[in-house]
């Protein structure tokens, strides 16, 4: 029976966003982990011997309006496995609401589009650096 491995969820930062549009993307981003973090994603598909300190990158594109609530979740670019995907739709969502637009710009818009990259870090022990090479695709369980 293969052993599941946890993931622990990470974040790699895009350097291109200035301002207090900056600070309500590092919110965002931080309430998503923090949901992430406390409801983690059992990979039973990972194989002992090949996804070991790897990553598994998901870029995802977020539409928030107005209030914080979520207009539109998509997929930029797939991870390697469904699974992984419809857990970050999920977290996404269910981290809702973030903070209203009005606490970090003015004039306020009638939403953004938040697009980032995360990465699940799956390591078979917790702790340590970060892991610096991207998972094998994952394949259907079988």
């Amino acid at each position: 029976m293969p052993r599941a491995f946890l993931a622990i969820l990470l974040l790699a930062l895009s350097v291109s966003v200035l301002g207090d549009r900056l600070t309500y993307e590092r919110e965002f981003t931080r309430e998503v982990i923090r949901f992430a973090s406390l409801n983690r994603l059992q990979l039973e598909q990972l194989h002992r011997d090949v996804h070991v300190d790897c990553y598994i990158p998901l870029t995802i594109a977020t539409t928030i309006r107005r209030d914080g609530s979520v207009r539109a979740i998509s997929i930029v670019e797939s991870s390697s496995g469904p699974i992984v995907d419809k857990y970050f739709r999920f977290v996404i969502e269910q981290a809702a609401p973030y903070q209203p637009l009005a606490n970090h710009y003015d004039p306020v818009p009638a939403e953004v589009t938040i697009t980032r990259e995360f990465k699940i870090d799956v390591r078979q022990w917790s702790g340590g650096a970060p892991s610096t090479r991207a998972c094998e695709p994952l394949r259907a369980h079988q």
